[in-house]
């Protein structure tokens, strides 16, 4: 009984990083498109990243900070790939 809950909290875990990465997965291919859309992608992964931390502060739980360092680390990597796109505007 005890080890089917804690299946049930490490799927809750991994949900959260999950959304947190579909969401950002979302926002940059958004931004990829549109004019001035590299800086626009920067303060979003920047909003996400301190909306992460505080959310993990107020209710306490470490996915939280897991998915906010997630969002940051795979955020600025995308940042620094697209500028090296050639057809950027």
């Amino acid at each position: 009984m005890e080890e089917n809950n804690e299946e049930k909290k490490s799927a809750s875990r991994w949900k959260v990083v999950g959304i947190n990465l579909a969401v950002l997965l979302g926002y940059t291919l958004i931004c990829r498109f549109i004019d001035g859309g590299i800086i626009i992608d920067a303060f979003l992964i920047g909003i996400h990243f301190i909306t992460g931390i505080i959310v993990s502060i107020i209710i306490r739980r470490w996915e939280w900070v897991l998915s906010a360092f997630l969002v940051l680390a795979i955020g600025f990597s995308t940042c620094v790939s697209l500028l090296d796109m050639p057809n950027m505007h």
